[in-house]
């Protein structure tokens, strides 16, 4: 008998590394995270199936292995740690505020529950020594097989593993948890005082630790037929609960023996009963069905541990749920023991061994019940414990709710292979809002420096009313009085030399300009004169612009030349100068808007264009200083309408991802994406891509396109604004993104008619001299 609460853990030593010795054997937790099972195509969830039965298929036969899936609450000081923004005692506080509010009614409402994955493996060794080397050996092999699936295996060290135990044994008190093996060794403390409950009270049927009641349940009895959705169905109760399943492999050898030696006795019986009809002279009797039914159920057992690579398990589903009080555990009994009714199988409630099940079921790597079940690897394999991707990084933002789960989405881009994003959706699907959300939180939480490219003057209400110290907005339109120099240009412009890069900016813009086409000759004229400017600029230390470049295509001897510098008359000394002359806008402000809506259809490519080139200059110069760069450029298939812009568009989008930048388009016409190969291959190539709600031949071509299953393009069909799928690296996870309207930040971020701020005064432009334009004293146009 227990003399202590915390003699009822059975757990003997502990080592900083994770290994526990329970009894005379050693055990080890790793945790596993979750795929796209529930979303998958009927191919794909039968791949995973596979892939899961293999895993199951490689566990060791001299050891014990238990998979956990553990319901536990959000610990709110490390949420809040983690990612609530922190006050910096500027006028934006009042956001930040607001917008942390926000957060926390959402992680501690109704998804206030966050779901972990545990596969703990108990083997009998010698030492700690021995011990160590095989979960070494094991743990590889693990992981091997869980990253086949898509999942990620991670080991727990003993301060995780007794935080897992601790936040089950007194919950509530998920953030008073603080271990140090260190000075718990100097004091002469057992480990088990931080982690156990203050009291233990035992029942025939229950357990009360502490203020928590909580009941252990045991799978009884198995249906004939069990969806692979059972184990997803027990664990969705919003309680703190676990659930395990133990595993013991058989030896391949021993299961085959043991099966024929069942196979032999029923056809012993068989036999028999024969001989008797035989004896009674009744020749022509019929085998009675149930020997039949044994007979062929025993040689199909055979057939799948000889011929199909399955294997024998013996299995033990036990769970443990919670409740504030009896009535309530009572209730949530019922709840789960219908759930298993109604999928054909029975729960059962441990009587008298209650704290053998508690043992059973926690990952400590004991198993106290006996309950056996023998299985195949396939009937074990139903009982899938993968659900849903969760994207929740360290350091990430917050994009929204997981549709399945309703755990929030945060994605810390920086994780990526590459940070390239596209967010796609038809209009009124969300795009700017959701666009919006993502700029307000690099504004409030980070010292990145924000570009955006704004054809429709959407994002200025937003700058303006958050940051209006830190943002210079510029308003580029015929006759208006901002001015941006097309020939901008820093050290270390383009992937290559930076002249011949610049030539191909200005071919590209001349395209725009002329329907007809740069041919061969008003290519090298181009190039020529390029090259001629910027080292006229480099004697006379003088800002080259648009109209320099026009007066040297003048000078050229070539008809040609005089058909660009006719082309160029437009932007150089017409009514379209904004581009041509030197910049009237302040270029070192943190956060910088472009907004070309009053350039009217026809001259927004080349305004794109243009300002694609600033960016890429801004980039450039924060890539040398050490800073990160956010690019946002809405409508960006506007640029693929001709060969050159699109060339120009797609070598800039590969150096802003090089430089430290983290470029975002946003379009709402995918097809015209997909009809150009070059952007039909950054989308493929991207691996940060939103798609909201979608028209019908748009969603056929992404799902082609991305391999997307007709299961989970189905979130983006009728979905409702700000709702859809997100595309992270492997993962493919649907989310909704409801913001509250009875904030300051929605009224600012939101573009429907009728709500919240739109438009605005525009804004005085910049003070000439405000900015460093052209640094000759870092570039050298010879190099």
């Amino acid at each position: 008998m227990p003399r202590k609460v915390q003699d009822t853990i059975p757990i003997r030593r502990i080592w900083n590394d994770g290994i526990f010795q329970v009894g005379g054997k050693f055990s080890k937790t790793f945790r596993f995270s979750d795929i796209n099972y529930l979303v998958a195509s009927r191919e794909d969830k039968e791949a995973m199936f596979l892939d899961y039965s293999e895993l199951l298929n490689s566990l060791d036969a001299g050891a014990t292995t238990k998979i956990t899936i553990n319901n536990h609450r959000l610990n709110r000081v490390d949420f809040e740690r983690s990612i609530l923004m922190p006050k910096q005692g500027d006028a934006r506080d009042v956001y930040r505020r607001e917008y942390n509010q926000m957060l926390v009614d959402k992680a501690t409402g109704a998804s206030s529950i966050v779901q972990e994955k545990y596969i703990t493996v108990t083997v009998a060794k010698k030492d700690v020594e021995e011990a160590r080397a095989y979960f070494s050996r094991v743990g590889a092999d693990l992981a091997a097989h869980f990253s086949a699936l898509g999942s990620k295996l991670t080991e727990l060290d003993a301060h995780e593993r007794l935080r897992v135990l601790h936040d089950f044994y007194r919950v509530g008190e998920e953030t008073d948890f603080h271990f140090d093996v260190h000075d718990m060794a100097k004091k002469g403390h057992d480990f088990r005082d931080y982690i156990c409950p203050d009291s233990m009270e035992k029942s025939s049927d229950y357990l009360a630790l502490g203020k928590q009641y909580c009941r252990v349940l045991y799978l009884k009895d198995f249906a004939s037929y069990i969806k692979d959705t059972l184990v997803t169905e027990l664990t969705d109760l919003n309680r703190t609960m676990m659930l395990s399943i133990d595993v013991i492999p058989v030896p391949t050898e021993e299961a085959v023996r043991d099966v024929e030696n069942r196979l032999l006795g029923v056809e012993t019986n068989i036999t028999n009963w024969q001989r008797r009809q035989n004896n009674n002279n009744n020749f022509s009797a019929v085998i009675p069905y149930d020997m039949e039914l044994q007979r062929k159920e025993a040689k199909e057992f055979l057939d799948d541990l000889t011929t199909r690579d399955q294997r024998m398990m013996q299995g033990v589903l036990t769970m443990v749920i919670t409740a504030d009080s009896k009535e309530q555990l009572d209730s949530d009994t019922e709840s789960i023991l219908s759930v298993a009714r109604k999928n054909m199988c029975q729960l059962a409630v441990l009587k008298y061994q209650q704290v053998d099940g508690l043992n059973t079921v926690l990952p400590i790597g004991t198993r106290k019940i006996d309950a056996f079940r023998t299985l195949t690897t396939e009937s074990l394999a139903v009982f899938m414990p993968f659900k849903v991707q969760e994207i929740q990084e360290k350091g990430g933002i917050y994009l929204g709710e997981n549709a399945i789960s309703h755990n929030l989405i945060l994605c810390n881009r920086e994780n990526l292979m590459n940070q390239s994003g596209i967010v796609l959706g038809v209009p009124g699907g969300g795009k700017s809002f959701f666009i919006k959300e993502m700029i307000f939180q690099l504004i409030l939480n980070t010292d990145d420096e924000i570009l955006i490219c704004d054809p429709e003057n959407e994002y200025e209400p937003l700058i303006k009313g958050i940051a209006p110290d830190i943002s210079s907005v510029f308003h580029i339109a015929a006759g208006g009085k901002d001015r941006l120099n097309a020939l901008y240009l820093v050290k270390g412009y383009g992937e290559n030399n930076p002249l011949v890069e610049k030539s191909q900016f200005i071919m590209s813009l001349v395209e725009q300009i002329d329907k007809n086409g740069v041919g061969p000759q008003h290519k090298s004229i181009i190039d020529r004169c390029t090259a001629a400017v910027y080292m006229d600029a480099a004697k006379t230390q003088k800002v080259p612009t648009l109209c320099t470049l026009r007066e040297k295509l003048l000078e050229q001897p070539e008809p040609e030349a005089k058909e660009i510098a006719l082309a160029l008359e437009l932007f150089t000394t017409g009514s379209l100068d904004v581009f041509g002359h030197e910049s009237t806008v302040d270029l070192n402000k943190r956060i910088l808007v472009f907004d070309i809506r009053d350039l009217g259809e026809q001259l927004k490519p080349t305004g794109l264009l243009v300002i694609t080139d600033t960016i890429l200059n801004r980039v450039t110069l924060n890539w040398r200083r050490g800073k990160r760069t956010h690019v946002f450029i809405d409508e960006y298939h506007v640029v693929f309408e001709n060969e050159y812009s699109g060339a120009f568009f797609t070598s800039a989008w590969r150096q802003f991802r090089k430089r430290n930048a983290y470029p975002t388009a946003i379009t709402q016409n995918v097809e015209y994406l997909l009809d150009s190969v070059q952007a039909s291959t950054m989308l493929s190539n991207s691996e940060f891509i939103v798609m909201l709600n979608q028209a019908a031949s748009d969603r056929e071509k992404l799902a082609k396109l991305l391999n997307i299953s007709d299961e989970q393009m189905s979130y983006v069909t009728n979905a409702e604004a700000g709702s859809g799928l997100i595309r992270y690296g492997h993962a493919l996870v649907p989310f909704v993104n409801k913001f509250p309207k009875d904030t300051q930040l929605y009224q600012l971020m939101t573009t429907r008619p009728g709500e919240g701020v739109f438009g605005g005064e525009k804004q005085a432009p910049a003070k000439k001299g405000g900015s460093v334009y052209f640094n000759f004293d870092d570039y050298d146009p010879f190099k």
